[in-house]
C-alpha cells in the first residue's frame, strides 16, 4: 500500500505510514485544532512529489501567503489547483466533473470543509433532507474517484456538540454520512498547552479502532511531532 505522508513523523506512525492510496481520509476537530494545516501540509508534501493536487477551499479561508510560509516560498504553491464554490450546489457540480482533470499522476484532492457549505445559506431544519442526500452524491462520487484513480481523497470536517449523559459529546456535523463513506478518521483535539494538539485515530482501513492517539505542535512551519 502506497502512502502519503503528512510531514509529521508521530502521525505517519499513528497511521501505519501515511495516509494510505486509494481511501478517503477524514480529519475533524473544533475550530483551531489544526485540520487546515495538517491539510495544507499534505498539501505540500504531494506537490514536493510533482502530484496533481486539487484544493476545494469551501469555507472560503485558503490562504496562498499561509500555504507560502509552510513552504519556504510560492513555487510549491503554484502548483495548486484551487477551486472555490460560493455555495452546496457549486461544490456538487465541481465534484461530478472533477475526474475529467485526473491522469494516471497520482493525485491529493483536499476538500476543506466537505461540510461548510452544507451548513452554509441558513437552511431550514426540513432542507438538510435534501442536503443529506447531495452530500451522501458527492462522498460516492469521492469514493468512486479514489478507486478508480490514483488517487488520496483528505477531507476536513466541522464539528457539532450534543447533550451525552453529565457531558457534551463533540461530533462531525452529518456524522453517520461521513462516518459510512470514510476509510480513515481523525480527530484533533485541544490540549492545555496552546500550541499542542491531541490526534486520535477512530478508524483504519475502514475499520473503527480505538485508543491510538499522537501529539502534535503548530508552528510558523506547520505541525511537528509533540
Amino acid at each position: 500500500m502506497e502512502f502519503l505522508t503528512t510531514g509529521c513523523h508521530g502521525i505517519d506512525e499513528l497511521l501505519g505510514g501515511g495516509i494510505p492510496f486509494h481511501q478517503v481520509g477524514l480529519v475533524y476537530g473544533e475550530a483551531a485544532t489544526g485540520k487546515t494545516v495538517l491539510a495544507m501540509q499534505c498539501v505540500l508534501e504531494a506537490a514536493k512529489r510533482d502530484y496533481k493536487v486539487f484544493y476545494f477551499d469551501s469555507d472560503q479561508s485558503f490562504s496562498a501567503n499561509r500555504l507560502g510560509r509552510l513552504a519556504g516560498g510560492t513555487e510549491l504553491a503554484e502548483r495548486i489547483i484551487l477551486f472555490q464554490p460560493e455555495n452546496f450546489e457549486e461544490q456538487a457540480q465541481v465534484i461530478e466533473n472533477i475526474e475529467n482533470l485526473l491522469t494516471k499522476t497520482p493525485t491529493l484532492l483536499v476538500v476543506d470543509s466537505v461540510t461548510g457549505l452544507y451548513r452554509a445559506g441558513g437552511a431550514r431544519s426540513e432542507e438538510y433532507f435534501g442536503r443529506d442526500r447531495q452530500l451522501n452524491r458527492q462522498l460516492a462520487q469521492l469514493d468512486a474517484i479514489s478507486s478508480r484513480f490514483p488517487a488520496w481523497i483528505l477531507l476536513t470536517g466541522q464539528v457539532h456538540s450534543s447533550p451525552s449523559g453529565q457531558e457534551w459529546l463533540v461530533e462531525p456535523v452529518a456524522e453517520r454520512t461521513l462516518r459510512h463513506w470514510s476509510d480513515l478518521i481523525l480527530r484533533l483535539n485541544q490540549t492545555p498547552r496552546s500550541n499542542v494538539r491531541d490526534c486520535f485515530l477512530e478508524k483504519k482501513n475502514g475499520v473503527d479502532v480505538s485508543g491510538g492517539h499522537r501529539r502534535f505542535k503548530i508552528t510558523e512551519s506547520g505541525i511537528e511531532d509533540g
